[in-house]
């Protein structure tokens, strides 16, 4: 029996090809769109952001650890803040002293420990690197122990002393936590320069602190809304974005949540992309494919060296 043809074709192989475009389509649908996706920053430079100082070598939050992210050439020291009992600013991730000084040693009737139950002298008096070394005997050195923790102040004096261009990222926690921190860590900043654009930028998990934020910094000055999975996890991207951008520059999302569909819909918003946190270089090869904007990372010699690149 003679072949059915179409302009040359064997209808048969015109059935096939319309069925596996067909069913190309259908599976495409079910995957987002990367293909129109192009991963640009929308930045000029990609930042380096010291996560907590040049964490992965010395203890975090510590002037050490702020020396070694000023010789490694971050563009930015991160700074977490808590408030002590008398009112001071001072530099540490936690909420309690615990994890990374010898307060239950010092102090043994005061748990939890917070450090907002503690004056800044007592807190002085705290070890804050032994902990490193016996966390990170590859990194150990005898002079992290008794390292301080620094105050906002005593951060800024040094990195004046140092003559350096890092700019400070600092973290600021919900209102409720630390009444009035806001206006204080404004007040430092102005009262040393440096409360203006290249010179601080804020981030926060707390949108009313971002919102308070943006109320009393001047324009210019980024604001960064950070998130964690369990933040958005249901949510609209789209909405959550949305409303990110009605304050903010920017936003830090926890590694996982960095996809092109993130970093695109960001970009459209005008959005900066800052995720957290990058330690190797595979990662931070795979992160400059998406097109982020920066990096938070316990290791800024790491993303320094593939921005030269």
């Amino acid at each position: 029996m003679k072949k059915l043809t179409i302009i040359g074709w064997p209808l048969s192989t015109i059935l096939f090809s319309l069925l596996a475009l067909y069913v190309f389509r259908d599976a495409a649908a079910d995957k987002p769109d990367t293909q129109l996706f192009t991963p640009l920053p929308i930045v000029d430079h990609i930042g380096v952001i010291a996560h907590r100082g040049a964490s992965g070598y010395a203890p975090e939050h510590t002037l050490t650890a702020y020396k070694k992210a000023i010789q490694m050439k971050a563009d930015y020291i991160e700074l977490d803040l808590h408030m002590t009992k008398d009112g001071e600013l001072v530099a540490i991730h936690d909420a309690t002293l615990s994890r990374t000084t010898n307060a239950e040693e010092v102090y043994p009737g005061r748990s939890p420990w917070r450090v907002k139950d503690f004056t800044l002298s007592e807190i002085k008096q705290l070890d804050a690197g032994s902990w490193f070394n016996d966390a990170y005997p590859e990194y150990a050195k005898k002079q992290y122990s008794n390292e301080k923790i620094p105050t906002l102040q005593e951060t800024i004096d040094y990195i004046k002393q140092k003559d350096a261009n890092a700019a400070l990222y600092i973290e600021t926690k919900a209102p409720n936590v630390y009444p009035g921190m806001e206006e204080k860590l404004v007040d430092i900043l102005k009262k040393n320069g440096y409360l203006q654009p290249g010179k601080v930028i804020f981030q926060s998990f707390s949108a009313a602190s971002l919102r308070k934020l943006r109320e009393i910094v001047p324009k210019g000055i980024p604001l960064i809304q950070l998130y964690s999975p369990a933040m958005i996890q249901g949510q609209n991207l789209d909405d959550v974005l949305d409303q990110a951008a009605e304050y903010a520059e920017g936003v830090g999302p926890e590694l996982s949540l960095v996809t092109p569909e993130f970093v695109q819909k960001a970009h459209e918003r005008h959005l900066i992309v800052h995720p957290f946190t990058i330690n190797t270089k595979e990662e931070m090869q795979k992160q400059l494919s998406l097109g982020v904007d920066g990096m938070f990372t316990n290791y800024p010699d790491r993303l320094v060296s593939l921005n030269k690149k």
